[in-house]
């Protein structure tokens, strides 16, 4: 990559975004640019709000690596037996809730998710949900505690058997929901490093070093574009989906970039960008009046369009095409 260019990169970031606190960019398996800003460090832990979302879609994934759930097409009432289901959440499945296509209300009480009425028809209506992951989290702490991941007695340290161990991630706070079961739409805290091992993994199709953490193909189905939301964004499995197609310029020739993404509200931000075997992690804390949730993250895949990938313009080494 041309060190001008990320260095010029690393000097716009700060003014695109005064609350930015951190930049990395990682090409070809290699941390190639590094920054931290207002104080920050790389051991800082920071709220990545709903990046929390692809952490918890990612378990759903090992789980059917494990073979704990059959796949996405799986009832969700089939999972929690024990709960009461309004009967026309009978054919809700996992991936209606990965979807933000499950029909439930914004309640904050874990026992009425699925009791309500629903606001549409599960696997039809696109509504962004921060409730509705939490069924997937007490879904793994359920299968948890049954005993059916081993020694594991809860959610957290599922996750810590088979995620976030294995990849050297260090979770310090995962909050927990009303139902004591922590939220599957938000509240896990971590440094960007750590971040950008979820992203690493994502680029690698759920491989890491010598072992397969999830299914073959899960990456792919969980970065297509499954619903629409507007011109430039789409939705696949609890993680935002380019639906614009962009040109990056190599010494080999145009390639086309898709890209998907990991969002949190205020700036967090996992760009994974496969073509160009390319992964861009940021936090912030934008909360100001223009930094919108659903502008910020077009905001930051502009910045990376414009300065990453024209820092990688002139290079000689061939992109990873997926």
């Amino acid at each position: 990559m041309d060190s001008a260019a990320l260095k010029e990169a690393e000097q716009i970031y700060p003014r695109l975004f005064p609350s930015g606190f951190s930049l990395l960019v990682i090409r070809n398996g290699s941390l190639v640019s590094e920054s931290y800003f207002n104080g920050q460090t790389a051991e800082t832990p920071n709220h990545i709000f709903s990046v929390t979302k692809t952490f918890v879609a990612t378990l759903v994934g090992v789980a059917v690596q494990q073979g704990w759930i059959d796949g996405v097409d799986q009832h969700v009432a089939d999972l929690l037996p024990e709960y009461s289901i309004n009967p026309k959440f009978a054919e809700l499945t996992l991936e209606d809730v990965l979807t933000h296509r499950s029909g439930v209300r914004g309640s904050k009480n874990f026992e009425d998710l699925l009791k309500e009425e629903p606001r549409s028809p599960p696997g039809t209506v696109f509504e962004y949900s921060n409730h509705a992951p939490n069924l997937l989290t007490a879904i793994l702490d359920r299968q948890a505690k049954q005993g059916m991941a081993g020694k594991v007695s809860d959610v957290p340290a599922l996750a810590q058997e088979y995620l976030f161990g294995p990849l050297g991630i260090s979770v310090s706070e995962w909050s927990k929901g009303p139902n004591g079961i922590p939220e599957g739409g938000n509240g896990l805290h971590m440094n960007t490093r750590d971040m950008a091992r979820l992203g690493y993994l994502l680029l690698r199709d759920g491989r890491w070093e010598d072992k397969q953490i999830l299914p073959m193909g899960w990456v792919q189905a969980a970065s297509e574009n499954r619903v629409e939301f507007d011109r430039q964004k789409g939705y696949g499995y609890l993680n935002w989906v380019r639906r614009q197609t962009d040109i990056a310029q190599t010494a080999q020739g145009d390639i086309e970039v898709q890209g998907y993404f990991a969002y949190g509200h205020r700036g967090q931000f996992i760009g994974v960008y496969p073509e160009l075997d390319l992964l861009v992690v940021t936090t912030a804390d934008a909360n100001d009046a223009t930094r919108d949730t659903f502008f910020v993250p077009d905001l930051l895949h502009d910045f990376v369009r414009r300065f990453i990938f024209s820092a990688i313009m002139q290079s000689d080494s061939p992109p990873v095409k997926k």
